[in-house]
């Protein structure tokens, strides 16, 4: 462990606070997140699995006046019969379909017992880039007529993130389909919720589209949620890579260090051996040299005195 003991200074604290207190936390809230969001998907696609595999009910038993449709009710397919009402129909704006915009045509549909229900009965596009311009509303079958459709909630901001600014709008266009404020304005007596058109009897204006069957597809909401989860794996794995590279490194520049110290040393008994030879090479000279003096000094007395006595030999 001592040569982890580096990971307990303030620098690599503020990695491990980084990593264990922020990302780490981040990363499996985002992907609990993501999973609920997966579960919820799940569970509102197996609602519509049932209620598109389910025969139509009359609206009369499934739907009363004012009362709020519950979650696990919508997409009920309902059957209902009565005459439509087109005095107080209403256009709901920002719909698209293609990639188009336009509107919802929402139509009242009074039942026998007097009561209504909001019909949607399909798109129509806009007629020009203002959306406060209405197109014309294709005109709706006459007569009793017999629907078929889906259950739908009332809609809200809380249910959509739309703000309802009915207020604001052209005279006949809606930013909610809204049962209780449009029973209010119309004066009718709506029951809860509103109707998706399926099929109706006899048919519609080919001019509305119909609304498109409800899609089952799960969305990104898996992948996202094992993505985050990757992400704290892979924060894991990198933290213990810095770290073991870290000490790696650190053990090469100890063993870098301890050859550069041994080399010098190795250096240094190089030098004192080659002052050592030099010590003692100049001793032997000295001890050469004087053991050439004495030799030295008798060969120079003798050419010294061979030289007198030629300088001093008589003249034959």
């Amino acid at each position: 462990m001592s040569r982890y003991r580096f990971v307990f200074s303030w620098r690599w604290i503020r990695l491990h606070v980084l990593i264990w207190l922020i990302l780490l936390p981040s990363f499996y809230g985002l992907g609990m997140w993501q999973r609920s969001r997966y579960h919820e998907r799940s569970a509102e696609n197996s609602v519509i699995k049932t209620a598109m595999n389910a025969a139509p009910v009359p609206i009369e038993g499934a739907d009363a006046v004012g009362a709020a449709v519950p979650k696990s009710e919508r997409w009920k397919q309902l059957t209902l019969v009565g005459t439509f009402d087109p005095a107080h129909q209403f256009l709901a704006r920002n719909h698209q379909n293609g990639g188009n915009p336009g509107f919802y045509v929402i139509t009242p549909l009074t039942l026998g017992d007097g009561t209504s229900v909001l019909v949607n009965r399909g798109w129509v596009p806009t007629v020009s880039t203002d959306e406060q311009q209405s197109p014309p509303i294709p005109a709706a079958p006459a007569g009793t007529v017999t629907v078929t459709g889906r259950l739908q909630q009332s809609e809200t901001k809380g249910n959509t993130g739309i703000r309802d600014v009915t207020a604001g709008l052209p005279t006949g266009q809606i930013s909610l389909i809204n049962t209780a404020s449009l029973a209010v304005k119309t004066g009718l007596q709506l029951r809860g919720g509103y109707t998706e058109v399926i099929s109706m009897k006899p048919v519609d204006s080919s001019q509305i589209t119909p609304v498109d069957a409800p899609s089952l597809d799960e969305g990104p909401y898996l992948s996202y949620w094992f993505q985050w989860w990757l992400f704290g794996v892979i924060a894991i794995g990198g933290w213990i890579t810095i770290i073991r590279r870290e000490a790696q490194h650190r053990d090469r520049e100890a063993a870098e260090a301890a050859e550069e110290d041994e080399y010098d040393d190795e250096y240094e008994e190089d030098e004192e051996y080659e002052e050592e030879d030099d010590d003692t090479e100049a001793e032997t000279g000295l001890d050469l040299d004087l053991e050439r003096e004495p030799e030295t000094a008798v060969a120079s007395t003798a050419a010294t005195g061979a030289a007198s006595g030629t300088a001093t030999a008589p003249a034959p």
